[in-house]
C-alpha cells in the first residue's frame, strides 16, 4: 500500500504558507518537508496561524435536520466523511449528558514519570499542550496534522533552529486549588519544560532546548542547540503544560490532574473509575458540549464486547474481518471503518533487559526471534493480513511504498528453530542447564500464553516463565527499568516524528531507553538523524536505524494489526477512530467537541459500569 500523504513530497514553503499539506504519511511519523522543487534553495518552515476564534468545529451556523446529524450505519473503508452536523457543531450540538467510556488504570497522574496512555488519557481531558494532533471527522485517519492548542500561532526561524510561539489570551485553569482558575501564561510554559528537562521520560523531547526566553506573558521564545525542523511535531505528541503551582508540589501532581483542559478530573477511585465534568470556562467557545464523563475500568474483552452491543459502551474494535462482520450482525446503530494502522509499534514484543549480562550476547537474543513462527502468528491473530511482517519503532510507510515482507526484516526474523537451539547451545545453555527468562506481562498476555509458550517449549534449551501482571504495574515496571530479564514493549502514546520513536528509544543516555540500550553506532545514528536537513540523507539514516534495530535484536518484535477495524455507536456525534488508535487511549482528546444525539442511551441503562446513582 502507498504512503497516504506529504512527508516525502517535495515541494517549496512559502514564508505566509500554512503547513497544511505537511502532515504525516499514514505512518504518522512524519514532519514538514523543507526541501524545494529542483535544485533550488531551501526556504524556512511556514508559521502556523490558528483561527480566531479557535475551534474544531468552524463557524457557528447551517443548522440542520435532525436526519443529517448521524454517521448513517454500515461499514466503510478508511473513513467516514463528517454528516453535514459535524461539518458546523456549534450550530447543531447538543449540550448535556453524561458519556460512559472503558479506560484502563493509570499508575499516577505524573505522565512524566510514567509515559503511558493509561495517563494520557486522563491528561487530554484535563490538560492542552502548546500544539495538538488534528483528529475527529475532518481528520484523514491516515494522516496526523497538527494544529494551535494552547499556541495561537508558532514562527520559525529561517533555519529552524529558533522558535517563537504566542499564546492565546485569557485561557483559565480549572477552577480549583491551588490555581483557582487564573490565567495561564509563559511562566506556566517555563517551569512546564525545566521540569521536562530537568529528568524523565519526556527529558529528550526537549533536549534540543537550550535557551527560553519571554518577552511578555504571551510569549516563549525557544533557542535550539541545532535546526530541527520537526520540533513543533515533537512537543505535540506527550507535553501537556501544568501551572508551576501545581509543579511544586509532587505528590498533588501524582494524585490530581489539573489544568487548562475541557474536563475538571472530579473524582479518581484508583483501579475502579474516574469521573470528569465539564470547564465551564475553557478556551474554545461553544466547547465542550457534554456535562460529564465518567470513565470505568474494564480490561475484559469479553465484558467490552457485551457492553458495545448492549449499548454500555460507545466504542469497540473488532480481532479480524470475521469478527467484525459478526458485529455489524449483532449491534444495532453502528459505523464500523476499516482502516490502515497509522504509527509505529506500540505493544508488539518484549524488551531484553541489556543491563543483566545473560542478554548481552548477542546469540541468545537472536535465538528468542527465531524462535517464533511469525506467519502462523499472524494468521491466528489477524488473519495473515501482514504476512507475519512484524513492526519495528518506524512505521513502515515512512520508508517504504509497500508493506515490507517479513523475508525483507533479515535473518533473525525468519522461523528456524533448529537454529535458535544451535545458537543457545554455543552460548553454553543446554535441557539439563536452560536459559530462563522470566516474563511478566499484560499487554498481548493472551499471544505469550497461546503463541509464544507452546513454540518457546520446542527449543529445550530455554525457559520462558509467562506470569501475568496488572497494566499499572507492567507500565510502571517499564518505565522504571525494574526488570531483570524482559519486558513487554509498550511504545504509546504515539508519537508524531520518526525522532521520537528512535532517539528517546535507542540512545544511551535517552529517557525512553527502557532496555538500556548502549550501543556506540545506534548513538551515532539517532544524533546524526537528528540534525541531518536533507530528508533523502535523513530517510537513508532511519533505514539503517532500522536495520540495526533489527540486526541487534535488543527488542523482539511480533506482527501486529495492519488494520484497525474500529466501531463505534452513532449516536456519539463528531468522534471518529484515528490511525493512532482508538477512543480509549489516544484519540480521546475529540471529547471536547463531540456531543450525544437526542435519544442516546442515558445513566440508566449502564448496570454494568455506573454504581452511584446520582450519575
Amino acid at each position: 500500500m502507498p504512503a497516504a500523504g506529504g512527508y516525502w513530497e517535495r515541494r517549496r514553503w512559502g514564508r505566509r504558507s500554512a503547513l497544511r499539506g505537511a502532515g504525516l504519511t499514514a505512518a504518522g511519523v512524519a514532519g514538514a518537508a523543507l526541501i524545494g522543487c529542483g535544485g533550488g534553495k531551501e526556504e524556512a518552515p511556514a508559521a502556523r496561524q490558528a483561527p480566531a476564534p479557535a475551534s474544531p468545529g468552524g463557524a457557528a451556523d447551517g443548522k440542520v435536520p435532525a436526519d443529517q446529524v448521524r454517521v448513517k450505519p454500515g461499514q466503510y473503508e478508511q473513513r467516514a466523511p463528517p454528516t453535514p452536523a459535524e461539518l458546523a457543531p456549534l450550530a447543531n450540538g447538543r449540550y448535556g449528558g453524561t458519556l460512559l467510556v472503558r479506560y484502563l488504570d493509570p499508575p499516577s497522574m505524573d505522565f512524566n514519570r510514567t509515559l503511558s496512555c493509561t495517563i494520557n488519557t486522563t491528561m487530554d481531558y484535563t490538560k492542552n499542550k502548546l500544539v495538538r494532533a488534528v483528529f475527529g471527522p475532518k481528520a484523514n485517519p491516515a494522516i496526523i496534522d497538527i494544529e494551535p492548542d494552547l499556541a495561537e500561532s508558532w514562527e520559525p526561524s529561517k533555519d529552524a533552529s529558533e522558535f517563537v510561539f504566542k499564546l492565546r489570551k485569557g485561557v483559565k485553569f480549572h477552577n480549583v486549588a491551588p490555581v483557582n482558575g487564573r490565567e495561564f501564561t509563559a511562566e506556566d510554559v517555563k517551569a512546564t519544560i525545566l521540569r521536562y528537562q530537568g529528568a524523565g521520560v519526556q527529558q529528550d523531547v526537549w533536549s534540543p532546548v537550550v535557551s527560553m526566553e519571554i518577552p511578555d506573558q504571551y510569549t516563549v521564545k525557544f533557542k535550539l542547540d541545532q535546526p530541527f525542523v520537526d520540533f513543533p511535531r515533537n512537543i505535540a505528541a506527550w507535553s501537556h503544560m501544568d501551572a508551576k503551582e501545581v509543579l511544586e508540589k509532587p505528590d498533588l501532581l501524582r494524585e490530581k490532574a489539573i489544568g487548562t483542559g475541557p474536563f475538571i478530573q472530579q473524582e479518581w477511585t484508583k483501579k475502579e473509575r474516574s469521573v470528569f465534568v465539564k470547564h465551564p470556562d475553557y478556551f474554545e467557545k461553544g466547547f465542550p458540549f457534554l456535562d460529564k464523563i465518567i470513565t470505568a475500568v474494564q480490561d475484559d474483552a469479553n465484558v467490552w464486547r457485551a457492553g458495545f452491543v448492549t449499548g454500555n459502551f460507545f466504542d469497540w474494535g473488532a480481532r479480524d474481518d470475521l469478527d467484525a462482520a459478526d458485529m455489524l450482525k449483532s449491534a444495532k446503530d453502528v459505523v464500523y471503518i476499516k482502516y490502515t494502522t497509522a504509527q509505529g509499534a506500540n505493544t508488539s514484543g518484549f524488551h531484553f533487559q541489556m543491563r543483566n549480562p545473560k542478554w548481552q550476547d548477542i546469540r541468545v537474543r537472536r535465538a528468542f526471534s527465531l524462535g517464533i513462527n511469525r506467519k502462523e502468528f499472524d494468521a491466528s491473530r489477524f488473519n495473515g493480513d501482514g504476512g507475519g511482517y512484524s513492526k519495528p519503532p518506524i512505521a513502515w510507510q515512512v520508508l517504504y511504498d509497500k508493506l515490507p515482507t517479513l523475508e525483507s526484516q533479515g535473518p533473525w526474523y525468519q522461523f528456524d528453530p533448529k537454529q535458535a537451539s544451535q545458537l543457545l547451545q554455543a552460548a553454553g545453555y543446554s535441557k539439563e542447564k536452560p536459559l530462563t527468562a522470566d516474563a511478566p506481562v499484560w499487554y498481548q498476555r493472551a499471544e505469550y500464553r497461546e503463541l509464544l509458550v507452546p513454540e518457546y517449549q520446542k527449543i529445550l534449551e530455554l525457559k520462558f516463565n509467562v506470569r501475568q501482571v496488572d497494566n499499572p504495574t507492567a507500565v510502571q515496571m517499564l518505565n522504571d527499568r525494574n526488570y531483570d530479564d524482559t519486558m513487554n514493549v509498550t511504545w504509546g502514546p504515539p508519537s508524531y516524528s520518526v525522532d521520537q520513536v528512535v532517539f528517546p528509544w535507542y540512545f544511551s543516555k535517552g529517557g525512553l531507553n527502557q532496555n538500556n540500550v548502549n550501543d556506540p553506532e545506534m548513538d551515532r545514528l539517532v544524533t546524526a538523524q537528528r540534525r541531518e536537513q536533507n530528508r533523502d540523507a535523513q530517510k537513508e539514516l532511519w533505514r539503517q536505524i532500522e536495520r540495526r534495530i533489527l540486526d541487534q535484536v535488543w527488542n523482539v518484535f511480533f506482527p501486529t494489526s495492519i488494520f484497525a477495524r474500529g466501531f463505534f455507536h452513532n449516536f456519539m456525534v463528531n468522534y471518529r477512530p484515528h490511525g493512532i488508535g482508538g477512543y480509549t487511549c489516544y484519540a480521546n482528546a475529540q471529547s471536547r467537541s463531540v456531543w450525544l444525539d437526542k435519544g442516546a442511551p442515558g445513566t440508566a441503562v449502564w448496570p454494568l459500569l455506573v454504581t452511584d446513582a446520582s450519575a
